[in-house]
């Protein structure tokens, strides 16, 4: 994949998510929440049109998005009544930064099993990079960082 393309909304959408996460979270309590990535494939870039995010099981180690809301998603999904397909997930590090922790691999090794393009954003909206998209290289079995660009539209 050459560059992660994300419309200004979707990238908005994501940033909120985490900073309403963060709301309901304490000082010594950092509360993760997710969501899903929803576009498209333009050539060697992937376009990221929205996120998007439902009932979630949600701690400081993690989280976990309700099985009926992932459901809902695919049936959307299947019947046509959406276009985009999952191509990545987002979730966020309140507090901690921005990193690739080993559940958070395990979780973009399995969801790229499923395909190949999917990414991982990882956000903490207290830093100055509020967040960072992730893929992971089953050749070599790294993570790296891929380049983004918001966009308008």
């Amino acid at each position: 994949m050459s560059a992660v393309f994300i419309t200004e909304s979707a990238a908005r959408r994501a940033l909120k998510t985490a900073c309403e996460g963060l709301a309901g979270s304490t000082n010594t309590t950092n509360v993760e929440v997710s969501g899903l990535l929803l576009g498209k494939e333009m050539g060697t870039d992937l376009l990221i049109t929205s996120a998007v995010t439902g009932d979630q099981i949600s701690t400081e180690f993690g989280s976990e998005l309700d099985e009926n809301f992932m459901a809902a998603i695919a049936h959307s999904m299947v019947t046509g009544k959406m276009t985009d397909r999952i191509v990545g997930m987002f979730h966020s590090h309140p507090r901690m930064g921005i990193f690739m922790s080993q559940q958070d691999i395990r979780t973009l090794v399995n969801f790229q099993r499923l395909y190949p393009r999917f990414v991982m954003m990882v956000i903490d909206p207290l830093t100055r990079v509020r967040y960072q998209f992730f893929g992971y290289d089953m050749g070599t079995g790294f993570v790296r960082l891929l380049p983004v660009q918001v966009i308008r539209l």
